[in-house]
């Protein structure tokens, strides 16, 4: 149920968006219904998918304007930020604006994999030991799949923390939920 309202010396009714305030509903439509155009820059991201858009844009008619990203697409739905740096190439400050390939099933980028590459082989281009994420280790997941069932899985690939364990296992097997039991330090992804 949407609550519009008028804005005194303000002709025509308003309501309240959660995320983008007080607008009236030609306004929401327009935002729905250019979403997807404007994903690239990052902008009107919340719009996409939006129920209350998709009501201000025609209701049931789904025709020429779909609100959905596009094939490709940068955004945090289209296209999630890296599990390990958390960038996204969304941010201005980033040097990867706009496009930012992640690989390994989606889950890291490839800076974030070129460094994991140096740790496992335990020295970098240089021949030095790396620095940057040489705490990487394996270890073991406790999950919720299918609202019963837990499992405890050994991941295949070296995590930085449990936040990245907890992400990889959402974005690559579709879990409902991740807990641990225990921190679970397996082993090293490289011992010096």
């Amino acid at each position: 149920m949407i609550d519009y309202f008028e804005v005194p010396g303000m002709p025509g009714r308003y309501f309240t968006c959660a995320r983008y305030g007080t607008m009236s509903p030609e306004a929401c439509a327009r935002n729905y219904q250019s979403a997807p155009d404007t994903i690239r820059s990052g902008r009107l991201e919340a719009c996409l998918g939006c129920a209350i858009g998709h009501r201000h844009a025609g209701g049931q008619e789904r025709a020429a304007h779909v609100a959905v990203a596009p094939a490709g697409a940068t955004s945090l739905r289209a296209k999630p930020a890296c599990l390990r740096c958390r960038r996204s190439g969304r941010e201005r400050s980033s040097r990867l604006i706009g496009r930012m390939r992640l690989i390994r099933e989606h889950t890291i980028c490839v800076s974030c994999y070129n460094r994991e590459r140096e740790v496992l082989r335990g020295k970098n281009a240089k021949g030095a030991p790396p620095r940057k994420w040489a705490g990487l280790y394996f270890t073991q997941v406790s999950y919720v799949k299918n609202a019963q069932a837990r499992w405890r899985a050994t991941l295949t690939v070296p995590v930085l923390d449990r936040i990245e364990a907890a992400l990889l296992m959402l974005r690559r097997n579709g879990v409902q939920s991740v807990y641990f039991a225990a921190p679970g330090l397996v082993r090293q992804a490289h011992s010096t």
